[in-house]
């Protein structure tokens, strides 16, 4: 039974990020292209294990005629388990435009579909469905049946986000999806239009939709490919009409990628009538000049999550968002106009009036000694500050010194900085500064991951310092990112003694590494996960670690074995991964020893026997095999077992003897 406190937790948190328009999470569901067809036949067989699925609408060359729309549909309709389901429409160029429903050959026909969506529409399980294409605007909907499909989604039982990436929808698909909107019986809180492409038209006929609609959370109107179809001061306009009017519920907006001079015009002043605590502006097209007035009226708000990042501010724009107390999150990544200067007044001035900052990513700026030393300063008074991103903070002419790291670090000791998240690649930290840092993260019982990423100076002796963090009691981390840098051998040997009896660290990523490692290192990380001088060796072994890289291992030339295990830890039930190393390693062949089972007492035998006997598992993530080799090794060795007469007479003398 599940923890209520902690479930509560959870929701509070969900719901944290409906408005946290920046926030990410560190386990995003993965979904290999060779694994598609053992995942769905999970969810066909209506598998706790499998939450995720990305099917294939393949059209063209690509349809086969064996594809069972009825049949699948109907899977997917069976499943309590299924929470994410992504719809990837693939062409068979990327010329090809197909329109949903649209008959043809190689195309699936009308009843097909209806077959297929029908199987959503009864799903009870899904919150997550994704629609998406890797063409842009190539997937239409121009009739009223394409269009039906959608709206067949209205009053979904769990559906609760909705995305579409690289479609057109055109102005029957955004009615279709105003049907879904404000059905009495919708659960949307989340709808996503990803490099959709869409006109002040379209625009206006979600906008109608978005009036009456009371329970929409987040929209997110994201297009770097809208610049074809701008938007003029009338779509502008329909949305700053939604985000004033009484009944707008939406406490998140991003515009990312295509908001120009014109929108922030018109969009500034509706937020000061607006609801919206996250605004992502990402990367728009905007002047200097509307900039400001822009920070102007969002520094007259409420919002608390706010990502601003590639942008034309300068150091009066930045001071201005010091007037957001309610300021959470703050994304300002690759902000060139803000000078050295105007980071460590905007530093300082948080410091004064005080921060309730959660999260800060401020990657690739020019603060500056100055603006880290204010850093400084100011973290060490942080105490909310969870998440904390600092790649690539240069001065104008040179790196930040390694000294002026170490003053950094030097500035923290002793806080409460508590975070959960520390990124810091290429940041110039020597062997000194890497000390000084494993002293402060060591006193993080919440940190989860870290990033130390292209730090050259530190030297491979240097490194050495986080095998003693790897033994802290407060570690805690589940990834670890030290591509790019100067480990050896010696080091990664130092890592992987460290880490054996470690039951957090999924994600060790060594990439570029390989100059400096060779056999020696690998082989250390491979006796980590697997080591296999007993079976009780085996069964100690590290069942925790995942990767070495962020998701593939052919640029790494690891040992096949290695791999094997990694993927064998990729697996939830670490007793079921025990058990397979310890077949695979000790009794895979007829030449296994059998004396640990020879000499076990009588009684416990049966359930040595129906610990090997345990049957294979379906969509097992590495080499699965079973116990049977092993079985019948055992069972040649010990006839006796199923010899009743031999049982018999073993049992009349025993009686003899007791008489």
């Amino acid at each position: 039974m599940e923890d209520t406190n902690h479930q509560h937790d959870d929701d509070i948190e969900r719901e944290n990020d409906i408005y946290d328009d920046s926030s990410e999470s560190e386990e995003e569901l993965e979904f290999e292209y060779e694994e598609v067809d053992d995942v769905f036949k999970c969810i066909k067989e209506n598998n706790p294990t499998e939450t995720g699925l990305r099917y294939d609408f393949k059209f063209g060359e690509r349809l086969t005629d064996s594809t069972n729309w009825k049949e699948d549909g109907d899977s997917i309709a069976g499943s309590l388990y299924l929470k994410m389901l992504q719809l990837d429409v693939l062409p068979t160029s990327y010329s090809i435009e197909y329109s949903l429903g649209e008959q043809g050959d190689g195309l699936p026909t009308r009843d097909q579909l209806q077959d297929f969506f029908s199987g959503i529409y009864r799903n009870v399980s899904i919150e997550k469905l994704d629609i998406c294409t890797f063409t842009r605007g190539l997937f239409r909907i121009n009739d009223q049946f394409g269009g039906g499909l959608i709206e067949g989604l209205g009053g979904h039982h769990s559906i609760n986000e909705l995305r579409f990436w690289n479609a057109r929808l055109g102005s029957i698909g955004y009615s279709s999806l105003g049907v879904v909107l404000n059905h009495p019986k919708s659960n949307l809180k989340e709808l996503h239009l990803q490099d959709s492409l869409f006109d002040d038209c379209e625009l206006g006929v979600l906008c109608d939709a978005l009036m009456s609609n009371s329970h929409l959370k987040r929209l997110v109107l994201e297009g770097r490919y809208n610049k074809k179809t701008k938007i003029t001061s009338v779509g502008w306009r329909a949305l700053s009409t939604v985000l004033q009017q009484p009944n707008c519920k939406l406490v998140s907006l991003s515009l990312k990628y295509f908001i120009d001079d014109t929108g922030a015009d018109i969009i500034g002043p509706a937020l000061l009538k607006s609801s919206l605590k996250g605004l992502n502006l990402q990367i728009s097209d905007i002047s200097i000049s509307s900039t400001g007035t822009l920070l102007n009226h969002i520094s007259q708000t409420l919002v608390e999550s706010l990502n601003l990042s590639h942008n034309m501010i300068n150091d009066v724009g930045l001071a201005t968002l010091t007037n957001i107390s309610t300021l959470k999150s703050l994304k300002l990544i690759g902000e060139n106009s803000i000078t050295p200067i105007g980071w460590q007044s905007f530093f300082n001035t948080l410091q004064r009036r005080g921060t309730r900052l959660v999260k800060l990513y401020i990657q690739f700026n020019d603060t500056g000694i100055l603006g880290v030393a204010s850093l400084g300063t100011l973290l060490s008074n942080a105490s909310t500050l969870k998440k904390l991103k600092l790649d690539s903070l240069s001065e104008t002419e040179a790196t930040i010194s390694a000294q002026a790291w170490q003053a950094f670090f030097t500035s923290l000791q002793g806080s409460d900085l508590n975070l959960e998240k520390l990124s810091l690649f290429t940041s110039n930290i020597d062997d000194d500064g890497l000390q000084m840092l494993v002293r402060l993260v060591s006193s993080m019982s919440s940190l989860k991951y870290l990033s130390l990423g292209d730090n050259q100076q530190v030297t491979p002796a240097g490194w050495q310092a986080l095998s003693g963090f790897f033994q802290s009691p407060n570690f805690e981390l589940r990834e670890l990112y030290l591509n790019e840098n100067n480990i050896n051998d010696v080091a990664l040997v130092a890592f992987a003694i460290a880490l054996l009896h470690n039951k957090t660290l999924k994600r060790l990523v060594l990439e570029e590494c390989d100059d400096l490692i060779s056999e020696i290192g690998w082989k250390a990380v491979s006796l980590l996960l697997c080591n296999k001088t007993s079976v009780m060796y085996t069964y100690l072994s590290n069942h925790t670690l995942q990767y070495l890289s962020y998701k593939q291992y052919d640029r790494m030339n690891l040992p096949d074995s290695l791999v094997s295990s990694l993927k064998l830890n990729g697996n939830k039930d670490k007793v079921e991964v025990a058990r397979q190393k310890i077949l695979q390693a000790h009794f895979s062949d007829a030449t296994a020893k059998m004396q640990e089972f020879l000499d076990m007492e009588l009684k416990v035998l049966p359930i040595a026997i129906a610990w090997i006997g345990r049957p294979t598992i379906v969509h097992w993530r590495g080499t699965n095999v079973s116990g049977l080799s092993a079985m019948y090794n055992l069972f040649r060795r010990l006839p006796g077992l199923f010899d009743s007469n031999a049982q018999k007479k073993t049992s009349a003398a025993k009686q003899a003897v007791a008489m």
